[in-house]
């Protein structure tokens, strides 16, 4: 797939979603708030929120700057977003070749939405392009490990891709070295979800917008027989607390140089 056909598909699936998502966004939730936390709360200058979804975070922003812009991909995600008319911008752009100028923003912040571009070195470049001097950027991204469950359970079935291919942390941190006016920082952290079975992990996926399961017509299962199969190949994982999902999340901090 080309990457035009894939930027459409991505802002087409999360449109879809943009009514369902607040509700199934357990880790989106847990990790905005972890990086919010992480910029200075000085209720000072222009804020960018790359990848806003649908804007379920925006209230929180007084606290960290005194106005703000949104920018995602997709249409849908945007127009729930600018319901609450809280920003003083809403821009459906792609991240990596924002319309905005160099050094406009005092923080740019973005937050599960690097690892559904196809240049995320460019998203990299383009957040530090438009970050002003002395100016804090906080990134998070889901990297490789994430859903390794799933795609366990996946490979004992057929040698199919199920799962979205991350990227590697060590890519994301190499593709960095090429922006040296930011002074960068990198922490992985590791969160786990819990389901009852299966069927509810891929229901949260498919919520969110963010489902890869493979068309069942390229496995040769179907219906019940797909589920079953999935399901007991899954079933080895299963804890107290139900069947484990985990997510792998590469946090990207940077401070730009300068007065």
């Amino acid at each position: 797939m080309c990457e035009t056909d894939f930027l459409k598909q991505v802002a087409a699936s999360f449109g879809k979603a943009c009514d369902s998502y607040q509700a199934a966004a357990r880790l989106q939730q847990q990790v905005a708030q972890t990086i919010l936390a992480m910029l200075a709360a000085d209720q000072q200058g222009q804020l960018l929120d790359l990848g806003c979804g649908p804007g379920w975070i925006h209230p929180q922003f007084s606290q960290y700057c005194n106005a703000f812009s949104a920018v995602d991909l997709s249409a849908g995600m945007l127009a729930k977003a600018s319901s609450q008319q809280l920003a003083t911008a809403y821009i459906q752009a792609d991240a990596a070749a924002l319309p905005l100028a160099a050094g406009q923003f005092a923080k740019v912040f973005s937050s599960l939405m690097l690892q559904w571009c196809p240049k995320p070195a460019a998203v990299l470049a383009e957040a530090a392009r438009v970050l002003a001097p002395r100016g804090q950027l906080v990134l998070s991204t889901l990297v490789q490990g994430t859903l390794h469950e799933l795609q366990g359970a996946f490979a004992t079935l057929d040698q199919h891709s199920h799962i979205h291919s991350f990227l590697a942390e060590a890519e994301l941190i190499g593709a960095t070295k090429n922006l040296p006016d930011i002074s960068w920082q990198f922490e992985r952290r590791c969160y786990s979800l819990y389901y009852p079975d299966v069927q509810s992990l891929a229901r949260e996926l498919k919520a969110l917008g963010a489902n890869q399961l493979a068309r069942r017509s390229q496995t040769g299962l179907t219906g019940k027989g797909y589920w079953q199969k999935l399901a007991a190949a899954y079933e080895r994982h299963r804890s107290s607390e139900g069947l484990p999902a985990t997510y792998q999340v590469l946090i990207i901090r940077g401070e730009k140089h300068g007065r």
